[in-house]
């Protein structure tokens, strides 16, 4: 390990501390004197034993593109809820599940795992790989019908990429993003 990642592992990261000795708090579910300065130590071991390398932040805050993010993501969670469900009603259920590979356009860490995650709450869908270079993310998907399916599939992969980066990203991000869909850069 170099000498500037020695001295970053030792630092002291105050957030990260306290929510892991507010954690810690909660678990016991007595917020003495005492718990409280376990997980003040607790959480400063877990920094430091368990340490990773931060993740740069440049983007900025859009309120509109966040609610509009918040919104289809609650639409994609009911839709995907009630398709299942009804599958699952199914007299004779007849799947064809299958791996969809998507290329991201992002270059960022943050995003990629965010993409993810999004991807991954919504019932029938879950991430099982992504490639740090070139930005790949794997894809199981519950029912593949036809070959339509896997491009829809990739597609609201992009459009969530998409929204996050309306809601998050930097300006230099939403660019790049209105250069690759032909869109208006300002748009939340």
């Amino acid at each position: 390990m170099s000498r500037p990642s020695l001295r970053l592992r030792w630092r002291f990261q105050g957030r990260a501390v306290v929510l892991l000795a507010a954690v810690w708090v909660l678990l016991w579910g007595e917020p003495s004197l005492l718990n409280i300065l376990y997980g003040l130590v607790l959480g400063w071991l877990v920094t430091v034993v368990f340490w990773l390398p931060p993740i740069r932040y440049y983007g900025e805050i859009r309120l509109g593109g966040v609610l509009l993010l918040v919104l289809t993501q609650l639409r994609d969670l009911a839709v995907a809820s009630f398709q299942l469900a009804a599958t699952a009603f199914r007299p004779r259920i007849t799947l064809r599940s299958g791996i969809v590979k998507v290329r991201l356009h992002t270059n960022s860490d943050l995003f990629q795992v965010a993409v993810a995650v999004l991807i991954s709450i919504v019932p029938g869908t879950l991430v099982v790989d992504s490639v740090r270079r070139p930005r790949l993310l794997y894809l199981h998907v519950f029912d593949l019908p036809d070959a339509g399916a896997v491009k829809r599939q990739r597609a609201h992969a992009l459009a969530i990429e998409a929204r996050l980066i309306r809601a998050f990203g930097s300006a230099d991000d939403r660019r790049a993003l209105a250069q690759r869909t032909g869109q208006e850069a300002g748009r939340p």
